[in-house]
Protein backbone atom coordinates (compact mmCIF):
# COMPACT_ATOMS: atom_id res chain seq x y z
CA UNK A 1 0.00 0.00 0.00
CA UNK A 2 1.24 3.36 -0.92
CA UNK A 3 1.78 5.74 2.23
CA UNK A 4 0.14 9.08 1.31
CA UNK A 5 3.01 12.01 0.24
CA UNK A 6 4.08 14.66 2.61
CA UNK A 7 2.37 17.35 1.30
CA UNK A 8 -1.24 15.53 0.83
CA UNK A 9 -0.78 14.80 5.02
CA UNK A 10 0.42 18.55 6.20
CA UNK A 11 -2.89 19.49 4.02
CA UNK A 12 -5.51 16.98 5.75
CA UNK A 13 -3.76 18.51 8.93
CA UNK A 14 -4.44 21.54 7.82
CA UNK A 15 -8.03 21.06 6.95
CA UNK A 16 -8.85 19.61 10.43
CA UNK A 17 -7.25 22.77 12.00
CA UNK A 18 -9.32 24.76 9.88
CA UNK A 19 -12.46 22.51 11.03
CA UNK A 20 -11.80 23.53 14.66
CA UNK A 21 -12.07 27.26 14.40
CA UNK A 22 -16.29 27.50 14.35
CA UNK A 23 -16.09 24.82 17.54
CA UNK A 24 -13.42 26.96 19.23
CA UNK A 25 -15.24 29.84 18.95
CA UNK A 26 -19.55 28.72 19.31
CA UNK A 27 -18.16 26.80 22.46
CA UNK A 28 -17.06 30.28 24.49
CA UNK A 29 -19.80 31.90 23.13
CA UNK A 30 -22.63 29.78 23.65
CA UNK A 31 -21.19 29.27 27.35
CA UNK A 32 -21.21 33.01 28.30
CA UNK A 33 -24.57 33.21 26.50
CA UNK A 34 -26.43 30.46 27.89
CA UNK A 35 -24.39 28.35 30.02
CA UNK A 36 -24.04 30.71 32.94
CA UNK A 37 -27.71 31.64 33.07
CA UNK A 38 -29.68 28.97 31.27
CA UNK A 39 -30.13 25.10 32.35
CA UNK A 40 -27.51 23.08 32.99
CA UNK A 41 -27.71 21.40 29.51
CA UNK A 42 -26.40 24.45 27.69
CA UNK A 43 -23.17 24.37 29.74
CA UNK A 44 -22.52 20.59 29.29
CA UNK A 45 -23.30 21.18 25.61
CA UNK A 46 -20.72 24.36 25.29
CA UNK A 47 -18.25 22.27 26.62
CA UNK A 48 -18.55 20.04 24.58
CA UNK A 49 -18.25 21.72 21.47
CA UNK A 50 -15.15 23.62 23.47
CA UNK A 51 -13.59 19.78 23.90
CA UNK A 52 -14.16 19.22 20.36
CA UNK A 53 -12.22 22.25 19.29
CA UNK A 54 -9.67 21.13 21.32
CA UNK A 55 -9.38 17.65 20.15
CA UNK A 56 -9.52 18.74 16.17
CA UNK A 57 -7.36 21.30 17.02
CA UNK A 58 -4.34 19.16 18.44
CA UNK A 59 -5.19 16.47 15.74
CA UNK A 60 -5.00 18.19 13.17
CA UNK A 61 -1.28 19.66 14.56
CA UNK A 62 -0.45 16.56 15.10
CA UNK A 63 -1.11 15.70 11.87
CA UNK A 64 1.01 18.58 10.03
CA UNK A 65 3.88 17.77 12.46
CA UNK A 66 3.77 14.17 11.48
CA UNK A 67 3.76 15.59 7.39
CA UNK A 68 6.75 17.49 8.56
CA UNK A 69 9.05 15.16 10.52
CA UNK A 70 7.42 11.82 9.50
CA UNK A 71 6.89 8.76 12.01
CA UNK A 72 9.56 8.52 14.73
Amino acid sequence: MEEKSRQEVIIAGLYKMAWSFPFIFIGPALFIGKGTTGAWYWTVISLLIMATGVFLAVWGLRTVLKGFFGDQ
